[in-house]
């Protein structure tokens, strides 16, 4: 008999953390960059399981294609106004050419804006997954086939050289999906199927890329969620974290230009991620209190 659904505002501070993380990586870019990864898969396990969660309060029901079309005016005047925003920053000769890479389409000028088209296709599994994976033996049978799944997408993103947004959808659907089996597991009582599923996936990141930096993602992403899920916390301000922690994502790249032209581009990483994270922050709640906008966030 599957648990009833309930919210617990530990994963609000999950949400809200790891908006801070994707901020902080972008600050200090490397190639051996792991809290990037970590965030982003922490994102993706969070937002397929509340997908989950959702659907489960609904009876079984999760109407994606309206949930879709609500993410395509977002997607479309994010995508306008960070292309704006290249235009007036940036001094290269083919800033004007806008279909140079038909590939922008999806991502719009900053590439960060992959998750938004990606969540939209994303959202078609949340319903056919939760209906078929009814039983603790479908559970586990689901989550090794995960685990296979895994290997051809891990290898096709570190080997294949794809455009962008297609090695970062290679990573976060096989995320994703994890995902969603965590929201069935936790209603059943059954977190330690999901759990070695992560562990596997890391494995075979491990073993397709050679240890690429992002190979503990699917663990790590995992293990973090578990222990913010167990946490008891109640506290009135947890939801509202919770409810910027998207609009930071999105906001943040252009809050950190800001930065850069206040205070040099030579300014301490730290101080423009922590700077760059209030900013978004505080330009989030004044952009919710506006009926227009706040759709947008």
């Amino acid at each position: 008999m599957k648990k009833q659904v309930q919210h617990r505002q530990s994963i609000d501070l999950a949400r809200f953390c790891a908006a801070f993380g994707v901020v902080f990586s972008h600050a200090f870019p490397t190639t051996e960059d792991w809290v990037g990864h970590l965030s982003v898969g922490l994102f993706l396990i969070l937002t397929a399981f509340l997908a989950m969660q959702s659907m489960q309060r609904a009876g079984g029901r999760y109407g994606f294609v309206a949930r879709a079309q609500k993410l395509v005016v977002p997607w479309l005047l994010w995508s306008a106004f960070f292309r704006v925003v290249d235009l007036v920053v940036s001094d290269t000769a083919d800033r004007f050419i806008l279909l140079e890479n038909p590939w922008t389409l999806l991502i719009g000028s900053s590439i960060h804006l992959w998750f938004l088209p990606f969540i939209m296709g994303a959202m078609a599994f949340v319903q056919p997954v939760g209906r078929q994976i009814n039983s603790p033996a479908r559970l586990i049978r689901a989550c090794a086939g995960l685990v296979a799944l895994s290997v051809p997408f891990f290898w096709a993103h570190d080997r294949l050289g794809l455009p962008e947004p297609l090695p970062q959808w290679l990573i976060a659907l096989p995320v994703y999906l994890l995902g969603l089996l965590m929201g069935i597991a936790q209603a059943m009582g059954r977190p330690l199927p999901t759990l070695a599923a992560a562990a596997g996936m890391s494995l075979v990141a491990y073993i397709v890329t050679g240890g690429a930096p992002w190979f503990f993602t699917p663990l790590a992403a995992v293990l973090v969620f578990e222990v913010l899920w167990r946490l008891p916390m109640q506290a009135r301000f947890l939801p509202a974290l919770g409810q910027a922690a998207f609009g930071i994502y999105l906001l943040h790249p252009f809050m950190m230009l800001v930065v850069y032209k206040l205070f040099g581009s030579g300014v301490a990483p730290m101080f423009s991620a922590v700077a760059a994270f209030l900013m978004s922050w505080a330009g989030v709640v004044v952009a919710r209190k506006i009926p227009l906008v706040a759709r947008l966030m």
